[in-house]
Protein backbone atom coordinates (compact mmCIF):
# COMPACT_ATOMS: atom_id res chain seq x y z
CA UNK A 1 0.00 0.00 0.00
CA UNK A 2 2.60 2.14 0.78
CA UNK A 3 4.79 1.46 -2.26
CA UNK A 4 1.88 2.20 -4.18
CA UNK A 5 1.01 5.61 -2.45
CA UNK A 6 4.50 6.20 -2.99
CA UNK A 7 3.67 5.58 -7.17
CA UNK A 8 0.59 8.12 -7.22
CA UNK A 9 2.75 10.68 -5.19
CA UNK A 10 5.60 10.45 -7.75
CA UNK A 11 3.52 10.55 -10.37
CA UNK A 12 0.99 13.41 -9.31
CA UNK A 13 4.61 15.02 -8.68
CA UNK A 14 5.57 15.20 -12.16
CA UNK A 15 2.12 16.00 -13.40
CA UNK A 16 2.25 18.93 -11.24
CA UNK A 17 5.69 20.17 -12.78
CA UNK A 18 4.90 20.30 -16.14
CA UNK A 19 1.32 21.94 -15.64
CA UNK A 20 3.60 24.43 -14.03
CA UNK A 21 5.90 24.38 -17.36
CA UNK A 22 3.02 24.72 -19.49
CA UNK A 23 2.47 28.40 -19.36
CA UNK A 24 5.51 28.85 -19.98
CA UNK A 25 5.80 26.95 -23.10
CA UNK A 26 2.41 28.36 -24.36
CA UNK A 27 4.09 32.04 -23.76
CA UNK A 28 7.09 31.28 -25.76
CA UNK A 29 5.37 29.71 -28.46
CA UNK A 30 2.79 33.34 -28.78
CA UNK A 31 6.34 35.18 -28.24
CA UNK A 32 8.15 33.17 -31.28
CA UNK A 33 4.62 33.95 -33.50
CA UNK A 34 4.66 37.68 -33.10
CA UNK A 35 7.90 37.74 -33.69
CA UNK A 36 7.42 35.99 -36.68
CA UNK A 37 4.63 37.90 -37.49
CA UNK A 38 6.39 41.38 -37.22
CA UNK A 39 8.99 40.05 -39.51
CA UNK A 40 6.58 39.09 -41.91
CA UNK A 41 5.21 42.65 -41.44
CA UNK A 42 8.59 44.26 -42.23
CA UNK A 43 9.15 42.26 -44.75
CA UNK A 44 5.71 43.37 -46.98
CA UNK A 45 6.47 47.09 -45.69
CA UNK A 46 9.74 46.78 -47.38
CA UNK A 47 8.34 45.08 -50.78
CA UNK A 48 5.65 47.86 -51.19
CA UNK A 49 8.47 50.68 -50.46
CA UNK A 50 10.76 48.54 -52.92
CA UNK A 51 7.46 48.55 -55.38
CA UNK A 52 6.91 52.31 -55.14
CA UNK A 53 10.33 52.92 -55.60
CA UNK A 54 9.76 51.03 -58.69
CA UNK A 55 7.13 52.41 -59.90
CA UNK A 56 8.31 55.81 -59.37
CA UNK A 57 11.20 55.63 -61.55
CA UNK A 58 9.35 53.72 -64.02
CA UNK A 59 7.28 56.76 -64.40
CA UNK A 60 9.99 59.08 -63.98
CA UNK A 61 12.04 57.72 -66.76
CA UNK A 62 8.40 57.63 -69.00
CA UNK A 63 8.33 61.27 -68.29
CA UNK A 64 11.55 61.95 -69.07
CA UNK A 65 11.51 59.80 -72.14
CA UNK A 66 8.34 61.59 -73.84
CA UNK A 67 10.18 64.79 -72.93
CA UNK A 68 13.22 63.84 -74.14
CA UNK A 69 12.47 62.09 -77.31
CA UNK A 70 8.89 64.60 -78.39
CA UNK A 71 6.32 61.54 -78.35
CA UNK A 72 3.76 64.08 -78.00
CA UNK A 73 2.15 67.39 -79.69
CA UNK A 74 0.06 69.92 -78.77
CA UNK A 75 -2.66 70.54 -80.71
CA UNK A 76 -5.71 72.66 -79.35
CA UNK A 77 -4.64 72.90 -76.15
CA UNK A 78 -4.79 68.86 -76.12
CA UNK A 79 -1.61 66.04 -76.05
CA UNK A 80 -1.22 63.50 -78.68
CA UNK A 81 1.31 60.65 -78.54
CA UNK A 82 3.02 59.72 -82.25
CA UNK A 83 3.46 56.26 -82.94
CA UNK A 84 7.34 56.39 -83.59
CA UNK A 85 10.23 58.69 -82.99
CA UNK A 86 11.00 58.12 -86.68
CA UNK A 87 7.50 58.80 -87.77
CA UNK A 88 6.58 62.39 -86.52
CA UNK A 89 5.96 64.35 -89.56
CA UNK A 90 3.48 61.66 -90.75
CA UNK A 91 2.31 61.00 -87.38
CA UNK A 92 1.44 64.56 -86.45
CA UNK A 93 -0.20 64.88 -90.07
CA UNK A 94 -2.30 61.78 -89.29
CA UNK A 95 -3.33 62.75 -86.16
CA UNK A 96 -3.98 66.45 -86.66
CA UNK A 97 -6.18 64.81 -89.64
CA UNK A 98 -8.07 62.83 -87.44
CA UNK A 99 -9.26 66.00 -85.52
CA UNK A 100 -9.62 67.90 -88.02
CA UNK A 101 -12.04 65.50 -89.49
CA UNK A 102 -13.91 65.00 -86.09
CA UNK A 103 -14.43 68.76 -85.89
CA UNK A 104 -15.58 69.07 -89.00
CA UNK A 105 -17.92 66.51 -88.47
CA UNK A 106 -19.30 67.92 -85.20
CA UNK A 107 -19.82 71.13 -87.10
CA UNK A 108 -21.84 69.79 -89.55
CA UNK A 109 -23.83 68.23 -86.78
CA UNK A 110 -24.25 71.40 -85.23
CA UNK A 111 -25.37 73.21 -88.49
CA UNK A 112 -27.96 70.23 -89.44
CA UNK A 113 -29.35 70.95 -85.58
CA UNK A 114 -29.16 74.83 -86.14
CA UNK A 115 -31.01 74.47 -89.58
CA UNK A 116 -33.71 72.78 -88.22
CA UNK A 117 -34.39 75.05 -85.19
CA UNK A 118 -33.99 78.12 -88.24
CA UNK A 119 -37.64 78.60 -89.40
CA UNK A 120 -38.08 79.93 -93.21
CA UNK A 121 -37.07 83.71 -92.55
CA UNK A 122 -33.82 83.10 -91.12
CA UNK A 123 -32.75 80.74 -93.67
CA UNK A 124 -33.78 83.23 -96.41
CA UNK A 125 -31.34 85.38 -94.48
CA UNK A 126 -28.72 83.22 -94.54
CA UNK A 127 -28.92 82.38 -98.29
CA UNK A 128 -28.49 85.90 -98.71
CA UNK A 129 -25.54 85.88 -96.82
CA UNK A 130 -23.90 83.46 -98.58
CA UNK A 131 -24.44 85.30 -101.76
CA UNK A 132 -23.39 88.47 -100.02
CA UNK A 133 -19.90 86.64 -98.87
CA UNK A 134 -19.41 85.19 -102.17
CA UNK A 135 -19.49 88.58 -104.04
CA UNK A 136 -17.13 90.36 -101.56
CA UNK A 137 -14.58 87.77 -102.93
CA UNK A 138 -14.99 90.15 -105.62
CA UNK A 139 -12.66 93.19 -103.87
CA UNK A 140 -10.02 91.02 -103.72
CA UNK A 141 -9.30 90.48 -107.49
CA UNK A 142 -11.79 89.70 -110.68
CA UNK A 143 -13.68 86.95 -110.47
CA UNK A 144 -15.35 85.35 -113.39
CA UNK A 145 -13.25 86.35 -115.67
CA UNK A 146 -12.94 84.51 -118.83
CA UNK A 147 -11.22 86.24 -121.47
CA UNK A 148 -8.17 89.07 -120.26
CA UNK A 149 -7.23 91.06 -123.15
CA UNK A 150 -3.90 93.39 -122.90
CA UNK A 151 -4.03 97.46 -122.92
CA UNK A 152 -1.96 98.91 -124.79
CA UNK A 153 0.50 101.61 -123.24
CA UNK A 154 0.29 105.37 -123.18
CA UNK A 155 -3.24 105.48 -124.37
CA UNK A 156 -6.42 107.20 -122.38
CA UNK A 157 -8.48 103.92 -121.41
CA UNK A 158 -12.23 104.54 -121.63
CA UNK A 159 -13.74 101.28 -119.42
CA UNK A 160 -17.34 100.18 -121.00
CA UNK A 161 -19.22 97.58 -119.23
CA UNK A 162 -22.66 95.90 -120.78
CA UNK A 163 -24.66 92.95 -119.47
CA UNK A 164 -25.54 90.38 -122.17
CA UNK A 165 -27.75 87.19 -122.18
CA UNK A 166 -28.95 84.80 -125.37
CA UNK A 167 -30.94 87.23 -126.51
CA UNK A 168 -29.67 90.54 -126.62
CA UNK A 169 -26.24 89.17 -129.20
CA UNK A 170 -26.57 91.33 -131.79
CA UNK A 171 -27.98 94.65 -130.68
CA UNK A 172 -24.38 94.41 -128.15
CA UNK A 173 -22.65 94.19 -131.48
CA UNK A 174 -24.06 96.69 -133.07
CA UNK A 175 -23.76 99.03 -129.77
CA UNK A 176 -20.03 98.28 -129.47
CA UNK A 177 -19.36 98.94 -133.57
CA UNK A 178 -20.93 102.13 -132.87
CA UNK A 179 -18.43 103.13 -129.92
CA UNK A 180 -15.66 101.63 -131.60
CA UNK A 181 -16.04 103.07 -134.72
CA UNK A 182 -16.77 106.84 -133.63
CA UNK A 183 -13.44 106.56 -131.56
CA UNK A 184 -11.88 108.74 -133.92
CA UNK A 185 -8.91 109.86 -131.51
CA UNK A 186 -5.83 107.68 -131.63
CA UNK A 187 -4.93 108.57 -128.12
CA UNK A 188 -7.66 106.80 -126.83
CA UNK A 189 -8.75 103.14 -126.46
CA UNK A 190 -12.06 101.57 -125.35
CA UNK A 191 -11.61 98.59 -122.92
CA UNK A 192 -14.94 96.94 -123.53
CA UNK A 193 -16.24 94.47 -120.33
CA UNK A 194 -18.55 91.57 -121.34
CA UNK A 195 -20.64 90.07 -118.70
CA UNK A 196 -22.33 87.43 -119.64
CA UNK A 197 -25.19 85.62 -117.77
CA UNK A 198 -24.66 82.25 -116.93
CA UNK A 199 -26.06 80.17 -119.34
CA UNK A 200 -24.99 82.08 -121.88
CA UNK A 201 -23.98 80.23 -125.42
CA UNK A 202 -19.79 80.18 -125.53
CA UNK A 203 -21.00 79.89 -128.83
CA UNK A 204 -21.06 83.00 -129.55
CA UNK A 205 -18.23 84.33 -127.83
CA UNK A 206 -17.08 84.53 -131.97
CA UNK A 207 -19.16 87.17 -132.99
CA UNK A 208 -17.97 90.20 -130.16
CA UNK A 209 -14.00 88.65 -131.61
CA UNK A 210 -14.93 89.36 -134.78
CA UNK A 211 -14.82 92.93 -134.27
CA UNK A 212 -10.79 92.62 -133.18
CA UNK A 213 -10.36 92.55 -137.38
CA UNK A 214 -11.41 95.63 -137.94
CA UNK A 215 -10.94 97.94 -134.42
CA UNK A 216 -8.51 98.25 -132.14
CA UNK A 217 -9.71 98.19 -128.38
CA UNK A 218 -9.19 95.22 -125.49
CA UNK A 219 -12.37 92.99 -125.06
CA UNK A 220 -12.95 90.70 -121.59
CA UNK A 221 -15.33 89.11 -120.93
CA UNK A 222 -16.76 87.76 -117.63
CA UNK A 223 -19.44 84.93 -116.84
CA UNK A 224 -21.60 86.09 -114.18
CA UNK A 225 -22.72 83.06 -111.88
CA UNK A 226 -26.81 82.83 -110.79
CA UNK A 227 -26.73 85.67 -107.84
CA UNK A 228 -30.03 87.80 -108.83
CA UNK A 229 -31.73 83.93 -110.61
CA UNK A 230 -34.82 84.20 -108.24
CA UNK A 231 -34.75 88.27 -108.34
CA UNK A 232 -38.01 89.85 -109.73
CA UNK A 233 -37.57 91.29 -113.60
CA UNK A 234 -39.84 91.79 -116.18
CA UNK A 235 -41.56 89.55 -118.55
CA UNK A 236 -38.86 88.27 -121.14
CA UNK A 237 -35.71 90.12 -119.42
CA UNK A 238 -33.36 87.95 -117.65
CA UNK A 239 -31.14 88.64 -114.49
CA UNK A 240 -28.91 90.51 -116.67
CA UNK A 241 -30.49 93.42 -115.34
CA UNK A 242 -28.44 93.04 -111.99
CA UNK A 243 -25.29 92.93 -113.45
CA UNK A 244 -24.55 96.89 -113.17
CA UNK A 245 -25.02 96.84 -109.33
CA UNK A 246 -21.67 94.35 -109.34
CA UNK A 247 -19.58 97.03 -111.09
CA UNK A 248 -17.91 98.99 -108.31
CA UNK A 249 -17.47 95.33 -106.68
CA UNK A 250 -16.25 93.32 -109.84
CA UNK A 251 -13.77 96.66 -111.20
CA UNK A 252 -13.03 97.68 -107.68
CA UNK A 253 -9.45 98.72 -109.85
CA UNK A 254 -10.91 101.14 -111.66
CA UNK A 255 -12.07 104.86 -110.19
CA UNK A 256 -15.03 104.44 -112.91
CA UNK A 257 -16.81 102.67 -115.30
CA UNK A 258 -19.52 103.60 -117.86
CA UNK A 259 -22.59 100.87 -117.96
CA UNK A 260 -24.12 101.00 -121.33
CA UNK A 261 -27.53 98.69 -121.90
CA UNK A 262 -27.45 96.55 -125.66
CA UNK A 263 -30.06 99.06 -126.80
CA UNK A 264 -27.60 101.80 -127.56
CA UNK A 265 -26.07 103.94 -130.06
CA UNK A 266 -22.75 105.77 -129.90
CA UNK A 267 -21.96 108.65 -131.63
CA UNK A 268 -19.18 110.55 -130.31
CA UNK A 269 -16.15 109.96 -128.55
CA UNK A 270 -16.89 109.14 -124.90
CA UNK A 271 -13.95 110.22 -123.85
CA UNK A 272 -15.02 113.43 -122.09
CA UNK A 273 -18.26 111.75 -120.90
CA UNK A 274 -15.76 109.37 -119.39
CA UNK A 275 -13.51 111.78 -117.27
CA UNK A 276 -16.44 114.08 -116.44
CA UNK A 277 -16.53 115.16 -112.62
CA UNK A 278 -18.43 113.58 -109.99
CA UNK A 279 -18.58 116.62 -107.93
CA UNK A 280 -19.55 114.75 -104.84
CA UNK A 281 -21.85 111.95 -106.38
CA UNK A 282 -22.07 107.92 -106.67
CA UNK A 283 -23.00 108.06 -110.28
CA UNK A 284 -24.64 110.11 -113.08
CA UNK A 285 -27.26 109.26 -115.28
CA UNK A 286 -29.94 111.13 -117.73
CA UNK A 287 -33.44 111.88 -116.14
CA UNK A 288 -35.94 109.91 -116.16
CA UNK A 289 -39.74 110.14 -115.83
CA UNK A 290 -41.30 108.40 -113.17
CA UNK A 291 -39.32 109.60 -109.95
CA UNK A 292 -42.38 108.98 -108.35
CA UNK A 293 -41.94 105.34 -107.94
CA UNK A 294 -39.49 105.64 -105.50
CA UNK A 295 -41.32 108.49 -102.77
CA UNK A 296 -42.01 105.38 -100.42
CA UNK A 297 -38.74 105.15 -99.56
CA UNK A 298 -36.97 108.55 -99.58
CA UNK A 299 -38.24 112.05 -99.20
CA UNK A 300 -38.85 112.97 -103.00
CA UNK A 301 -35.96 112.44 -105.11
CA UNK A 302 -34.96 115.59 -107.28
CA UNK A 303 -32.60 114.04 -109.64
CA UNK A 304 -34.19 110.17 -110.80
CA UNK A 305 -31.73 108.81 -113.24
CA UNK A 306 -32.53 105.87 -116.19
CA UNK A 307 -30.24 102.71 -115.13
CA UNK A 308 -29.80 102.16 -118.96
CA UNK A 309 -26.61 104.58 -119.36
CA UNK A 310 -24.16 105.41 -115.73
CA UNK A 311 -21.39 106.83 -114.93
CA UNK A 312 -20.14 104.65 -112.16
CA UNK A 313 -17.99 106.43 -109.44
CA UNK A 314 -16.55 102.99 -107.98
CA UNK A 315 -13.84 104.65 -105.82
CA UNK A 316 -16.35 106.82 -104.12
CA UNK A 317 -18.88 104.14 -104.02
CA UNK A 318 -16.45 101.60 -102.17
CA UNK A 319 -15.67 103.90 -100.06
CA UNK A 320 -18.65 104.94 -98.56
CA UNK A 321 -19.13 100.97 -97.95
CA UNK A 322 -22.63 101.65 -100.26
CA UNK A 323 -21.68 98.34 -102.89
CA UNK A 324 -22.67 95.39 -100.28
CA UNK A 325 -25.45 98.16 -99.48
CA UNK A 326 -26.64 98.46 -102.68
CA UNK A 327 -26.74 94.29 -103.32
CA UNK A 328 -28.56 93.99 -99.78
CA UNK A 329 -31.30 96.22 -100.22
CA UNK A 330 -31.80 94.94 -103.69
CA UNK A 331 -32.62 91.24 -101.83
CA UNK A 332 -34.44 92.59 -99.50
CA UNK A 333 -36.62 94.92 -101.46
CA UNK A 334 -36.55 93.62 -105.50
CA UNK A 335 -40.06 92.47 -105.17
CA UNK A 336 -41.70 95.89 -104.18
CA UNK A 337 -39.91 97.91 -106.45
CA UNK A 338 -41.56 99.04 -110.02
CA UNK A 339 -38.52 99.30 -112.01
CA UNK A 340 -36.29 96.61 -110.08
CA UNK A 341 -32.34 97.55 -109.83
CA UNK A 342 -32.65 101.23 -111.76
CA UNK A 343 -34.97 102.25 -107.99
CA UNK A 344 -32.57 100.31 -105.85
CA UNK A 345 -29.68 102.83 -107.56
CA UNK A 346 -31.76 106.03 -106.74
CA UNK A 347 -32.87 104.69 -103.49
CA UNK A 348 -29.45 103.42 -101.59
CA UNK A 349 -27.43 106.53 -103.63
CA UNK A 350 -30.12 109.00 -102.82
CA UNK A 351 -28.54 112.25 -102.13
CA UNK A 352 -25.51 111.86 -104.34
CA UNK A 353 -27.33 111.04 -107.84
CA UNK A 354 -26.01 113.30 -110.94
CA UNK A 355 -26.98 114.34 -113.90
CA UNK A 356 -24.92 113.73 -116.73
CA UNK A 357 -25.06 116.45 -119.61
CA UNK A 358 -28.49 116.03 -122.27
CA UNK A 359 -26.13 114.98 -125.16
CA UNK A 360 -25.06 112.11 -123.27
CA UNK A 361 -28.41 110.62 -122.83
CA UNK A 362 -31.29 111.36 -124.68
CA UNK A 363 -33.77 108.97 -124.92
CA UNK A 364 -37.84 109.21 -125.16
CA UNK A 365 -37.67 112.77 -126.03
CA UNK A 366 -36.50 112.03 -129.46
CA UNK A 367 -37.81 115.32 -131.49
CA UNK A 368 -38.87 118.92 -129.26
CA UNK A 369 -42.32 117.76 -129.49
CA UNK A 370 -41.95 114.74 -127.78
CA UNK A 371 -39.57 116.39 -124.73
CA UNK A 372 -42.69 118.71 -124.55
CA UNK A 373 -45.23 115.97 -123.42
CA UNK A 374 -42.77 114.83 -121.02
CA UNK A 375 -43.23 117.89 -119.36
CA UNK A 376 -42.77 116.43 -115.39
CA UNK A 377 -39.16 116.24 -116.20
CA UNK A 378 -39.07 119.81 -117.25
CA UNK A 379 -40.64 120.45 -113.29
CA UNK A 380 -38.81 117.90 -111.75
CA UNK A 381 -35.28 118.22 -113.14
CA UNK A 382 -36.05 122.28 -114.12
CA UNK A 383 -34.16 121.13 -117.62
CA UNK A 384 -32.35 123.91 -120.21
CA UNK A 385 -34.45 123.64 -123.17
CA UNK A 386 -32.26 125.31 -125.43
CA UNK A 387 -29.51 122.46 -124.13
CA UNK A 388 -32.34 119.69 -124.81
CA UNK A 389 -32.96 120.94 -128.77
CA UNK A 390 -29.15 120.92 -129.40
CA UNK A 391 -28.70 117.36 -127.29
CA UNK A 392 -31.62 115.77 -129.81
CA UNK A 393 -30.09 117.44 -132.80
CA UNK A 394 -26.31 115.78 -131.85
CA UNK A 395 -26.15 113.28 -129.05
CA UNK A 396 -23.30 111.81 -127.97
CA UNK A 397 -25.03 108.88 -127.21
CA UNK A 398 -28.73 107.57 -127.39
CA UNK A 399 -30.56 104.95 -125.69
CA UNK A 400 -34.05 103.50 -127.16
CA UNK A 401 -35.45 102.40 -124.02
CA UNK A 402 -38.67 103.24 -124.70
CA UNK A 403 -38.85 102.02 -128.43
CA UNK A 404 -41.42 98.83 -128.39
CA UNK A 405 -40.29 97.15 -130.54
CA UNK A 406 -37.07 97.91 -130.72
CA UNK A 407 -34.99 100.27 -133.18
CA UNK A 408 -33.95 97.21 -135.21
CA UNK A 409 -37.15 96.16 -135.78
CA UNK A 410 -38.96 96.94 -138.48
CA UNK A 411 -41.91 99.05 -137.46
CA UNK A 412 -42.03 100.81 -133.80
CA UNK A 413 -44.92 101.43 -132.02
CA UNK A 414 -45.62 105.62 -130.77
CA UNK A 415 -45.94 104.31 -127.29
CA UNK A 416 -45.05 107.38 -125.16
CA UNK A 417 -44.68 109.56 -128.03
CA UNK A 418 -41.53 108.29 -129.16
CA UNK A 419 -42.04 106.93 -132.93
CA UNK A 420 -40.07 110.12 -133.90
CA UNK A 421 -37.07 108.57 -132.65
CA UNK A 422 -37.30 105.25 -133.27
CA UNK A 423 -38.26 106.27 -137.06
CA UNK A 424 -35.57 108.31 -137.12
CA UNK A 425 -32.64 106.40 -135.92
CA UNK A 426 -33.72 103.36 -137.55
CA UNK A 427 -31.24 103.83 -140.47
CA UNK A 428 -28.60 104.74 -138.12
CA UNK A 429 -28.52 101.10 -136.33
CA UNK A 430 -28.55 99.59 -139.73
CA UNK A 431 -25.46 101.74 -140.61
CA UNK A 432 -23.26 100.38 -137.61
CA UNK A 433 -24.67 97.36 -138.25
CA UNK A 434 -23.16 97.10 -141.46
CA UNK A 435 -19.51 98.00 -139.36
CA UNK A 436 -19.76 94.57 -138.29
CA UNK A 437 -19.36 91.13 -140.11
CA UNK A 438 -22.86 89.98 -139.40
CA UNK A 439 -24.91 92.64 -141.64
CA UNK A 440 -26.83 90.01 -143.12
CA UNK A 441 -27.76 88.23 -140.31
CA UNK A 442 -28.84 91.09 -138.15
CA UNK A 443 -30.79 92.32 -141.24
CA UNK A 444 -32.39 88.81 -141.85
CA UNK A 445 -33.34 88.65 -137.87
CA UNK A 446 -35.24 91.57 -137.43
CA UNK A 447 -36.48 92.65 -140.60
CA UNK A 448 -37.72 89.75 -142.33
Amino acid sequence: MEESSSFLSVKKNKKDKEIKKRPNKIKLNQKLNSNIQNIIIIILILIIIILCLIIGILLLTRDTSKNSNNKYINYNNKSYEIEEINKKDRGIKKEIKKIEETEKKEENEEEKEEDKEEDKEEKEEKEEKKIIDKIKYLTVKRLFQIKSDPIPEGKNQIHIAMAIDNHFIYPTLVSMASGLYNNNNKENIIVYHLLFSHDFNQNHFKVFDSLKKRYEFSLNYYKIPSFFQNFRRWVGSTDTVYYKMLLPLLFHDLERIIYLDADTLIFKDLYEMYNLPFNGNYVLGYPFHDSNKIDKYVNRAVYYINGGVILFNNELIRKDNKDIELIKFTMDKNRELWFLEQDSINIVFFGKVGILPLKYGIYMYGTVDSFERSIQIRIRFQLNRTEVIEAIKDPSLVHFSCCNPKVWNRYSSNEFGVNEICQRFHNEFYFYANKTDYYNEIYNSYMK
